[in-house]
């Protein structure tokens, strides 16, 4: 490899980091390398996880409620409980995570998660569902946070909203091909078992096998990474120094966690995790809502293909808008944050008799993810400090959870198929949300401009390379809005 200059937009001197030069055309063929390995595998991962969450809505379309003999508040309870294992399972995370190498602690927790996804298949009561339901939640809780770690483990932040993007699009993707897998499951008449029972053995297996793979595959960190030579493991280090992330450290800091209690950003970044999982119930019950207005439920499985269609369109649409325009990320998030409200305003409103306008106001509804994108891109580029970024995105998710657990007992058959108690929680947190972005951004401006005013150089300082310091510690640190 030619020996070449650091580009010249970076403020770095080759004493500060050492000795590894590199150009722009060496960096961008690690970055290719990096995503053809990393990025593909934590798509996979997410893809089976949100399919997990899908099966159980549809499954109730296929006779799951009634093979268990579900109540109405025991089928919210069968969505709610996930979230309360996932919840409970978040503490022990937020310690292990900053302890042990994340890549190998994910890759087991997924094959864990793989045989409890396939246990939902025996259960012939409420109670023996639930618990096992409870368990996959526990299982599948290191995953999330755990992804936003590895996004800024590997990547640059302004490369952070394209490779969230990525993974998080699966989502949309897991809507697309869950229906299209109960639809055929739903056709077969000649099965042992229920066709409920079929699909969740599918996911299962297949859940399984992705685990086996993210073990052998995923590397633990740049330094480790089988698919870069001596010299491009260096690079994929260097690459991040020079853009101010700290070296990755297994020991606890208590320092950052009491740090992370007081900043703003850290409790706004929580904020939205509660706020946007409360109003994500819909995406668990759009089937429902769409069945309970005349649909039969093998449409109900062909009309909500487009779900999923329409959040990787949006996503797509945001990440390509901030990374080609001008337009902070905030406003960003603002604005896709009127599709999901404008959605859950519909199904309220809308004449009962316009069939396909309900079906089109739940897939509006469900465009949930590119909000989840944008708040997790501002989380994964601002939050700095190995202990701090786990503290907060254990944080992240563990008011996920909880929001998770208590949404859904809005959501009761007797409300059906409107559901009004859910969906008018949902139009006060897309509301609450919009107005939190704003605030981010103000604040986030009002941080930067301090800075400045105050001489401080944005750029690296000598100690940047072996410390784990923090976004307030490291005064050179802008933060993105």
């Amino acid at each position: 490899m030619a020996e070449e200059v650091i580009p010249s937009d970076q403020s770095v001197s080759e004493g500060v980091l050492g000795d590894v030069q590199f150009s722009p055309e060496d960096e961008k063929r690690v970055l290719r390398k990096i995503d053809r390995v990393v990025l593909p595998l934590m798509c996979v991962v997410y893809f089976f996880q949100y399919l997990d969450k899908q099966a159980v809505g549809y499954a109730a379309i296929f006779g799951l409620q009634e093979d268990l003999h579900l109540t109405s508040d025991e089928y919210s309870w069968v969505v709610s409980i996930f979230y309360l294992g996932q919840l409970t399972s978040e503490y022990v995370f937020i310690y292990l995570m900053s302890r042990m190498q994340i890549s190998r602690f994910v890759g087991i927790m997924i094959m864990v998660w793989g045989i409890v996804a396939g246990c939902l298949a025996t259960p012939n009561n409420f109670g023996g569902f639930a618990a096992v339901r409870f368990i996959l939640g526990a299982c599948e809780g290191a995953v999330s946070p755990a992804f936003v770690i590895i996004t800024s483990t590997w990547y640059k932040r302004k490369e952070h909203p394209i490779r969230t993007a990525a993974w998080v699009s699966c989502n949309g993707l897991a809507s697309i091909i869950a229906p299209l897998i109960m639809y055929g499951v739903g056709y077969a008449d000649d099965t042992a078992l229920t066709n409920w029972r079929v699909m969740f053995l599918i996911c299962g297996g297949a859940t399984v096998a992705c685990g086996l793979v993210f073990i052998l595959l995923m590397p633990q960190s740049p330094e480790t990474a089988w698919f870069l030579n001596d010299a491009e493991k260096k690079i994929a280090r260097q690459r991040l120094l020079i853009d101010g992330q700290s070296n990755e450290k297994k020991v606890f800091n208590k320092s950052q966690g009491l740090e992370a209690l007081q900043d703003p950003f850290c409790w706004m970044a929580v904020s939205f995790a509660f706020l946007g999982t409360f109003a994500s119930p819909v995406l668990k019950f759009a089937s429902l809502v769409i069945n309970g207005f005349g649909w039969s439920k093998f449409n109900t499985m062909l009309v909500g293909l487009p779900s999923g269609v329409f959040q990787i369109t949006f996503i797509w649409i945001t990440v390509i808008g901030i990374r080609v325009t001008k337009i902070p990320r905030c406003y960003w998030g603002m604005a896709v944050t009127v599709l999901p409200l404008v959605g859950n305003i519909g199904v309220a409103s809308i004449p009962a008799s316009s069939k396909w306008g309900v079906v089109i106001f739940t897939w509006l509804a469900s465009t949930i993810s590119p909000v989840m994108v944008v708040s997790l891109s501002l989380m994964a580029s601002n939050i700095k400090g190995n202990t701090k970024k786990a503290a907060v995105s254990n944080a992240y998710f563990i008011l996920y959870g909880v929001a998770a657990v208590i949404a859904p007992q809005l959501w009761q058959k007797r409300d059906a198929p409107r559901y009004i108690k859910g969906i008018g929680a949902d139009i006060a947190c897309f509301g609450l949300i919009m107005a939190l972005f704003m605030l981010y951004r103000v604040l986030a401006v009002r941080e930067n401009k301090r800075r400045d005013s105050e001489g401080l150089a944005a750029e690296q300082t000598s100690t940047s390379e072996v410390a784990d310091i923090t976004d307030r510690q490291d005064k050179s640190f802008r933060y993105v809005s």
